[in-house]
């Protein structure tokens, strides 16, 4: 008996680990490509839409795949403080919560910024977008669209603005 509770236990640790490890969302001080693009999330404890926006990555399949495979996401929370590395070169840039806010002016969260694999800011999203609207604009840069197309021409081919 003792061994069935035992081997239950150790199953649903399991489990519970392998879902915290499929979680794309990452809280590291180390922000790196690593040869894939870059997403950052500035985001605050109050901020529903953060809180919809980290659900929908995480229930949607498609969406979620698409980070996974093409993205290192790091969350970058705006009501605490916190020194950063940022870059892959050797030594990365020094930086904070601070600076990041200002540098980047953000205003409102949720704030998504992605950069392509060598750290150029591609596109800056003020504010939530559903799962639909991140795969366009994520299929925007890992298809590599970016480099010859203008955003707004883009969106407006794919029908989601006029």
């Amino acid at each position: 008996m003792i061994k069935n509770i035992l081997i239950l236990i150790f199953l649903s640790l399991s489990f519970i680990g392998a879902q915290a490890n499929d979680d794309i969302l990452q809280h590291s001080d180390r922000l790196v490509a690593n040869g894939k693009n870059v997403m950052l999330l500035f985001e605050t404890k109050t901020c529903a839409y953060c809180e919809i926006f980290k659900k929908d990555i995480k229930e949607d399949k498609v969406l979620h795949k698409l980070l996974k495979d093409n993205f290192n996401v790091y969350s970058i929370p705006l009501d605490e403080y916190h020194d950063y590395e940022m870059g892959d070169k050797n030594p990365p840039k020094k930086t904070n919560t601070t600076s990041l806010k200002m540098g980047f002016t953000v205003k409102a969260t949720p704030q998504i910024i992605m950069f392509d694999k060598n750290w150029n800011k591609i596109i800056q999203l003020p504010g939530y977008a559903d799962p639909s609207m991140m795969k366009i604009f994520i299929n925007y840069l890992v298809k590599g669209i970016y480099k010859k197309e203008d955003l707004n021409k883009y969106l407006k081919e794919t029908g989601m603005i006029n």
